[in-house]
């Protein structure tokens, strides 16, 4: 019996070849195969890697330096290479186009190679490049450029690759020496670690156009630790520095600069202390391709700066860095806490606690600045602690500062200036010693400050105490001297508050307390200089002050008034309580001086002066006023007879007007009660003798020499009243012209009755000689005075004149027998004891006496008075022009 036909059909197909089964073993041999070739040729390729690099590097140097690899490996799968080891170093000379360099490095790894692009030559792709724990030693730095050395990076590549581009780059954990001159050499530049990394690197004609790439990477990442290094004879060192291109920012922590050695001569030197520098919002790529500076902030936390500048240096260079960026923008920059001191022969300022901030600051070399920007930025906030410089030789110091572009504010505040010390500065130069408790400016325009346009609304000096000590040679208008600073200077207001100033080297050099002064409408410039319309640089003047006092006639003399008042508006000028005291006595007087010179006390209630011109006085130096207010004057003359006489010229006299230097046009003069008292003490007697003039009230017209005013037709002229010895009222006239060469005017007037023995207090002690009885009913005289001497006539009424003649003797003025006998031959034989005489006859006197130049007007009309009187009683007239001439004249006292 057969089998079934189905057993037939599966032994058949069991003997028919299986093609799928066979082909999967020879593909399984092929990769067999290519695992053991693989195998073969990794275990051939590292070593023949290792030794090609290590030939390259000789090749390339020829010769010049030896590359050593501790190890190599190679992965195709992985598309990588590690090396371990490497040593890089140098023969023992090395061509001056190559650098002298010992390197180390730990860990190479090179991960995800494009092999295809590689053989291609292309653009080759690689994952990371990392270089792990390296160490560089440079010894010496190339002398001369390669041929390659302009050529960019991505056009130097070996094996003609058109570029690279890495994923990841990373140089960790390095360490590097700059060391020129060997071992034995000072150390030139170290950094203990540095780990810099970056991203997308595309090294390739493409990376390099890309304006978004920095160094042909997306981004750069460096920290930098404990480095140091020298420069320009300086040593330079940072704790830490981090700069992150991604990120945008920049960081320092404890940077360093201090001196290496004596300085050179001419050359800078710098002390710089940082400890923290950060900027953010930093963009790295315009900076590089653009030369443009673009960040947000920059922080500047407390520098330490002391620099030591040459006295001479090239000005204008710019630096290199600010010739390689054309533009800056910096949104913010702020420097906090700083110190600055510049050490050299001219200013040595010190700086402390300087803070500032500025706000979008915008520079651009290529254009004109921002007119609607203030140095560069929107806004500047300026602020200095205690501070110091110095300043022409003078020590100036200052307790803050602050500057507010913004809200136009510019605030001083304890500043103190002090004079040269003996010895220094120019000894006829200016001196200033100033305590200034506060400056305020406010309204301040900057931007105009930038164009040397100092526009502000008020400037406010509170309390300032100042010596001033102008300069010996005259300097020149004060626009002048601001004009090197400033072209233009307008502040609507200046007021200084509370003020005490003092002057020195002037003759007259006062002393001003409770200064109280404010300016409206200043302007300082040229313009301003010649305007007709302002009052040293100003529209008006308003000044209020303590007590103004001065020398006058220095040493002997010093002059004050307890109040000032000055407005330009109301052309009004007013002292108040002013007072002339001598600093001697009569004696001292004569003896300080050598001759007779009386000590003189003047006590003003007030003085008035107005419808002042001001601009003709700032101007020209002319006083024109229209009315001068002499109100309640009391002056006190003591004198002593003892001494040769003043052998100088009188300036007391009305023809000295043509002499004066300036232009003097008082329409009116009121001289309102008045008080004279004097004291003399003749040699004849210890004794003093005393005369008082009293309620002395005047007014006088046209006193000037001004030619359109002062004319024969125009003279001066004034009417007074007076009492002598408050008992005899005196009324008096004057006409002048004083203008006249010859110096002749009239005086008039007329004395109202008194007895005659209201003289004794005089004549007694002085002239011993004592009007025994006599009443004056009236007196009238009329006196031509020329610069010779007086000429006139006197009428006197009067009854029972008589004469006496005195003696002194032992301390004591007594009647002795030999002048009575004179006295009585005077009185019946020379004086006549009644006018009109007893036949009625009304008998006048000749006014005459010589002028003496080295005496007063004054002394000159009462010396006309007496010789007048004394012809008038009976005198002859020689003798009574002699009397009326005699002066005292005696040894100076002891």
């Amino acid at each position: 019996m057969s089998a079934p036909p189905a057993a037939s059909s599966n032994s058949y197909a069991s003997d028919l070849p299986r093609p799928r089964r066979r082909w999967l073993w020879w593909l399984l041999g092929v990769a067999a195969v290519l695992l053991v070739l693989t195998l073969v040729v990794q275990q051939l390729l590292d070593p023949w890697l290792r030794r090609k690099l290590e030939q390259q590097v000789t090749t390339q140097t020829h010769g010049q330096y030896r590359l050593q690899v501790g190890g190599l490996h190679t992965s195709l799968w992985q598309r990588a290479i590690r090396l371990s080891g490497l040593r890089l170093r140098p023969a023992a000379t090395v061509a001056d186009t190559l650098p002298r360099i010992r390197l180390d490095v730990a860990q190479l790894n090179v991960t995800g190679v494009g092999l295809l692009a590689l053989l291609r030559k292309g653009v080759v792709p690689i994952d990371s490049v990392v270089l792990d724990s390296a160490r560089i030693e440079v010894l010496a730095l190339a002398q001369k450029p390669t041929r390659n050395a302009a050529k960019p990076l991505h056009e130097q590549l070996p094996l003609k690759l058109k570029g690279l581009d890495i994923g990841y780059f990373g140089l960790l954990h390095t360490q590097a020496t700059y060391q020129p001159g060997g071992a034995q050499a000072p150390l030139m530049a170290r950094f203990r670690r540095a780990d810099l990394s970056a991203q997308n690197i595309l090294i390739s004609a493409a990376g390099a156009a890309d304006s978004q790439r920095l160094g042909y990477a997306s981004g750069w990442n460096l920290l930098l630790q404990h480095a140091q290094g020298q420069a320009a004879g300086h040593q330079l060192a940072v704790a830490k520095l981090a700069i992150s291109t991604a990120d945008q920012r920049l960081q320092l922590d404890s940077g360093r600069v201090q001196p290496l050695g004596p300085a050179p001569s001419g050359q800078p030197r710098l002390n710089l202390t940082l400890p923290r520098l950060r900027l953010v919002g930093l963009r790295a790529a315009p900076l590089q391709h653009q030369h443009r500076f673009q960040a947000d902030s920059l922080l500047i936390q407390q520098p330490q700066v002391v620099a030591v500048l040459p006295t001479t240096g090239a000005a204008g260079n710019s630096s290199p860095a600010m010739s390689f960026i054309k533009s800056l923008d910096l949104a913010h920059l702020a420097v906090q806490g700083g110190y600055v001191e510049v050490q050299n022969k001219a200013s040595h300022p010190i700086i402390r606690g300087l803070k500032v901030a500025g706000t979008a600051i915008h520079f651009d070399s290529t254009n004109a600045p921002d007119a609607q920007r203030v140095f560069f930025a929107k806004a500047w906030e300026v602020a200095l602690g205690r501070s110091q410089a110095t300043v022409a030789a003078h020590a100036v110091a200052l307790g803050s500062l602050h500057l507010s572009t913004s809200k136009g504010t510019f605030n001083l505040q304890s500043v103190r200036i002090r004079p040269p010390a003996a010895g220094q500065g120019k000894p006829d130069g200016v001196r200033v010693d100033l305590t200034l408790p506060s400056l305020a400016l406010t309204g301040l325009d900057a931007k105009a400050l930038q164009k040397q346009h100092l526009q502000a609304q008020s400037l406010v000096l509170d309390r300032p105490t100042l010596h001033f000590t102008p300069p010996l040679q005259p300097p020149p208008p004060f626009w002048k001297l601001l004009s090197k600073q400033l072209r233009r200077s307008e502040v609507a207001v200046v007021r200084v508050q509370h003020g005490d100033v003092r002057f020195g080297r002037w003759r007259h050099a006062p002393h001003v307390r409770d200064l109280n002064v404010t300016g409206k409408g200043i302007r300082i410039d040229s313009a301003a200089n010649a305007d007709p319309r302002r009052i040293a640089y100003a529209r008006a003047w308003l000044l209020n002050t303590g007590q103004l006092s001065m020398p006058f006639d220095a040493p002997y003399y010093r002059a004050s008034s307890q109040h000032v008042h000055l407005d330009t508006d109301a052309h009004l000028l007013r002292f108040s309580d002013m007072l002339l005291k001598p600093r001697y006595s009569p004696v001292g007087m004569n003896l300080h001086k050598g001759y007779q010179a009386p000590a003189v006390t003047i006590k003003l209630k007030q003085l008035t002066l107005a419808g002042m011109d001001f601009v003709g006085l700032v101007n020209h130096g002319d006083f024109r006023l229209k009315r001068v207010t002499v109100q309640s004057p009391v002056v006190n003359i003591a004198s002593d007879g003892r001494g040769p006489i003043n052998p100088n010229r009188s300036k007391i006299s009305p023809d000295e007007m043509r002499s004066l230097g300036v232009i003097v046009d008082v329409a009116r003069l009121d001289l309102v009660n008045g008080n004279l008292y004097t004291a003399y003490r003749s040699p004849l007697t210890p004794l003093t003798g005393t005369m008082n003039i009293t309620r002395f009230n005047g007014t006088f017209y046209n006193l000037s020499n001004d030619r359109r005013h002062q004319t024969p037709a125009r003279p001066l002229t004034g009417r007074a009243t007076t009492y002598l010895q408050n008992q005899c009222r005196l009324d008096a006239q004057l006409s002048a012209y004083l203008l006249d060469p010859l110096g002749r005017h009239r005086i008039w007037g007329t004395f109202g009755p008194g007895p005659f023995a209201m003289l004794n207090s005089m004549t007694v002690p002085t002239k011993l000689v004592k009007f025994k009885s006599g009443n004056v009913q009236g007196i009238r005289f009329d006196m031509q005075v020329d610069r010779k001497g007086t000429t006139g006539t006197m009428w006197t009424q009067y009854t029972d004149l008589q004469l006496q003649l005195l003696g002194y003797k032992d301390e004591e003025v007594k009647k002795t027998l030999l002048k009575r006998v004179i006295s009585k031959a005077a009185n019946v034989l020379v004086i006549r004891d009644q006018n009109p005489r007893k036949r009625g006859e009304v008998v006048s006197g000749e006014t005459k006496s010589t002028r003496e130049p080295r005496f007063s007007v004054f002394a000159l009309w009462r010396q006309g008075v007496v010789s007048g009187l004394f012809n008038n009683v009976g005198v002859p007239q020689k003798i009574a022009q002699k009397l009326s001439e005699a002066q005292d004249k005696a040894p100076l006292p002891k």
